[in-house]
């Protein structure tokens, strides 16, 4: 039988599942715990003192879903952005209300994204997001991440001299 028959119900099962499993592993989840009313629609929602997650599902690898009507939901969508006319804010996680997406690739493994929405839009339209990133497949994964800076792309541009004019002695004024 098509699995696609079954796809509202497998997504409140696979929710059901794992708040079971999340819930009777609390130990194991350090600073963050099972926030949300479960009761309503399944909701699963995680937390720590700095961030509030809410796991949801994607159809694609480019879908965000879109907060609909609720009032709490845009609430939760509308984080300030991380930056102001090009400039970072530098404001942490303070505001950082995030939306880890899962879905099941072809293969059957699941797959998951974090989002930081910054607004809301209607179904079908573009997305307000301000950091869109895939979660790696396990520990090990990202144990093995590192950063490597690179130059390409960075355009600084300094002025070879600039005059002073009160003394006309060129170079930079203080």
């Amino acid at each position: 039988m098509d699995g696609q028959a079954y796809g509202w119900i497998r997504t409140h099962m696979t929710r059901a599942f794992v708040h079971y499993r999340l819930g009777s592993t609390a130990a194991r989840l350090g600073d963050w715990k099972l926030s949300g009313n479960h009761r309503r629609n399944g909701e699963l929602w995680l937390t720590n003192d700095e961030y509030c997650t809410r796991l949801l599902h994607g159809f694609r690898d480019d879908h965000v879903p879109a907060p609909g009507p609720n009032r709490q939901r845009r609430a939760f969508y509308q984080n300030r952005p991380l930056t102001k006319f090009g400039q970072p804010t530098l404001m942490g996680s303070e505001g950082s209300d995030l939306l880890i997406l899962w879905r099941i690739d072809a293969q059957g493994a699941p797959l998951f994204r974090v989002v930081r929405t910054i607004g809301t839009w209607r179904f079908g339209k573009e997305q307000l997001v301000d950091l869109d990133f895939p979660l790696l497949a396990s520990a090990s994964d990202l144990r093995d991440l590192h950063f490597e800076p690179q130059d390409e792309g960075l355009e600084l541009e300094l002025p070879d001299e600039e005059t002073n004019d009160a003394d006309g002695t060129g170079g930079f004024s203080r």
